[in-house]
């Protein structure tokens, strides 16, 4: 009989592999990440149609502006038509 492919031996089982199990650090949860940006700036997800993505882009290049900051502006705008929330 053939004695089959000779790889390496598959890897421990994790019983085995852990004889001393691992000291698990005092920090809670979520405390790993507490930095804040100096900005408090968030990323604002929202699905548009091409043409409105577009146009905001056409805008931001023609007013030498961002996008965030053409956002802020129709926000103010929009505030001032229908009050601020």
């Amino acid at each position: 009989m053939a004695k089959g492919l000779q790889i390496a031996e598959p890897p421990r089982r994790r019983s085995e592999a852990t004889e001393h199990p691992a000291e698990v650090s005092g920090t809670g949860r979520g405390e790993k990440f507490t930095q804040v940006a100096e900005s408090e700036k968030v990323q604002f997800n929202k699905r548009v149609t091409r043409g409105v993505a577009d146009g905001y882009e056409m805008l931001a290049i023609r007013t030498r502006k961002k996008v965030p900051e053409l956002l802020a502006e129709a926000l103010e705008l929009l505030e001032g038509r229908y009050g601020k929330v």
